[in-house]
């Protein structure tokens, strides 16, 4: 009793190690994509967007950094210093075109301009600039900084559409793989049966209840199935090996395919659903970017049709003290004031500027138009495209389960001598045929599925940040 029961035991562990090594086996559809999001070079340059989106924007601050200058200016002729000059200033950009700027100047020389002349301690100056024509609400820096802006949520977008494409070939490639898997195990489960049935055939002709012809027949789906398996195979294998290139370690090093030892799952995947039409497609929303982008550039280039008005406004002081005391009397005598004005005539080039940059606007608009009424005749195609095949599963499902019926049927009447092997295999091969042709159809159907995701931009929307790559040996 006890050794029954301890084999009994034994047969259920083995059984269980089995099961848990068929599991960990398995290439499951939502960790292949993990993967391939993780570690594929495409996914991996997606990635490096947002870093490069950072390096625009990083770039664009750069416009407002502080500067120090320092200038020096001399001269010595004959043993006679003519002038000496010596001026460092500081300077820091602000929003809206102002600028502030301090600066000690000191000059000495014998022949020095009277206009040049400074106090013996230096003069000290303290000031601002700002634009109330062009470049009042906008200019250069500050368009940058805001295309900086959209540049981050545009490299972004761009690392979803070179996702989203990598997924639709990767997905494709895996229904595949599974596909051509299924079928090798639908010619292994033929040819087992062929086999079977020749040695029946053999023992039957021996005790002489069959005529020899069938052995001969038998021999010959023997073959046949033969074939179609290595065909089969070939199939499934090539499959793996163009599997394989979505597949890459953490190290950079692609999955060699003949060493792969695993298995896709056993049912087809199932693509989510998704909330969401058309408008949320990356390359659709990549167009609003642009847009956006150009609009800016529209703002900064109609800034050109104004007159240019700069005026700069400064305290000055003797000695490294920059701002004396705050009176109007004081500033009345220690200011330094500029003012400019610029104004072109024609405005030939802000006109035809701001001309080309609206063209560009438009054009972008259009090509906008057009793409979404390209993907909403791609997802009504393709919506199409699936109820059809699903409605030409059914049909084949139900020829399926007719077909085995005329099988199993065949084969009893073979039992009672009122059939032939010949007709048993004409019903087998049909079988097989029909249960290819629904592989085949399903494959169709998973792939269109996977179509329509990645029309509306969302094949990885369910993917597991975390991949299992313990099964990639």
């Amino acid at each position: 009793m006890k050794s029954k029961f301890f084999f009994s035991l034994l047969f259920l562990l083995i059984n269980v190690a089995a099961q848990g090594k068929n599991l960990q086996d398995t290439l499951f559809y939502k960790n292949f994509l993990s993967i391939v999001k993780a570690y594929h070079p495409i996914a991996q340059q997606a990635n490096l967007l947002s870093g490069l989106a950072q390096a625009k924007r990083t770039k664009a601050l750069g416009g407002f950094d502080p500067k120090i200058e320092a200038e020096f200016d001399q001269k010595y002729f004959n043993g006679t210093r003519y002038y000496s000059f010596f001026t460092p200033q500081l300077k820091l950009p602000l929003w809206y075109g102002v600028e502030l700027k301090g600066s000690y100047s000191t000059a000495d020389g014998v022949y020095l301009n009277p206009e040049s002349k400074l106090p013996k301690e230096g003069l000290a100056y303290a000031g601002i600039s700002f634009n109330l024509g062009k470049g009042l609400f906008i200019d250069e820096r500050r368009a940058d900084l805001k295309k900086a802006q959209i540049f981050a949520e545009s490299y972004k977008n761009e690392g979803a559409i070179a996702l989203n494409d990598l997924f639709l070939d990767a997905g494709t490639q895996y229904i595949d793989w599974q596909t051509k898997y299924k079928l090798v195990k639908v010619y292994q489960n033929a040819l087992k049966l062929a086999k079977e049935r020749q040695r029946a055939v053999i023992l039957s002709v021996k005790n002489g209840d069959k005529p020899a012809i069938d052995s001969v027949e038998a021999l010959l789906t023997v073959r046949q199935r033969e074939i179609s398996l290595q065909e089969a195979n070939l199939d499934f294998k090539s499959s793996q090996q163009l599997l394989s290139d979505f597949l890459w370690r953490n190290n950079n090093q692609n999955i060699d395919a003949n060493k792969l030892e695993i298995v896709p799952q056993d049912l087809f995947i199932q693509p989510v659903d998704v909330n969401g039409g058309i408008s949320d497609n990356p390359k659709l929303l990549n167009y609003d970017f642009k847009i956006k982008e150009l609009n800016i550039e529209r703002k900064l280039k109609a800034d050109n049709l104004k007159p240019e008005l700069k005026v700069q406004l400064g305290l000055l002081n003797e000695g490294k003290t920059f701002i004396g005391p705050i009176n109007s009397a004081y500033y009345q005598n220690n200011n330094k004031v500029n003012v400019g004005f610029s104004f072109p005539l024609t405005l030939a080039k802000a006109r035809g500027d701001l001309a080309e940059t609206k063209i560009k606007i438009k054009q972008t608009e259009l090509a906008q138009i057009d793409l979404r009424n390209q993907l909403t005749n791609k997802i009504t195609q393709n919506n199409f495209e699936i109820a059809t095949l699903e409605s030409q599963i059914k049909l084949l499902q139900s020829t399926y389960t007719f077909s085995n019926q005329l099988l199993t049927g065949e084969e009893t009447k073979f039992k009672l001598g009122e059939s032939s092997l010949f007709l048993i295999n004409s019903r087998e091969n049909k079988l097989i045929e029909v249960t290819e042709k629904l592989l085949n159809t399903e494959f169709k159907l998973h792939k269109a599925k996977i179509k329509n995701l990645w029309i509306l931009g969302n094949i990885g929307g369910s993917i597991d940040d975390e991949p299992d790559v313990n099964l990639l040996k």
